[in-house]
């Protein structure tokens, strides 16, 4: 997989609330992100709308796409389109 600029290749164990990071587990690209309570969320990084690769909007607490401007709660459900679907979310054991 080509090295997409700004992937976080750092465990997702010490992401704090809030916070949300790209990272790379066998060239797929996922979303990990710890809402408000403190549930870690992992989900495909791969927007459903066009395929680009979303990012974390630290202010908004959402991942955003930078192609269409869709956007996801921090455990992938869709909040604005063009995407109709959610992230497809992904197992904690995918990060082991």
């Amino acid at each position: 997989a080509r090295d997409i600029p700004g992937i976080d290749r750092g465990k997702v164990q010490d992401i704090v609330r809030g916070e949300g990071r790209i990272v790379d587990h066998g060239g797929e690209k996922l979303a990990a992100a710890r809402d408000d309570s403190g549930a870690l969320h992992v989900v495909s990084a791969v927007c459903t709308h066009m395929q680009c690769i979303v990012r974390w909007n630290t202010a908004e607490r959402s991942w955003d796409c930078p192609c269409h401007g869709s956007r996801f709660a921090p455990d992938g459900t869709v909040l604005e389109g063009p995407a109709l679907a959610d992230l497809p979310k992904r197992s904690l054991a995918d990060l082991a």
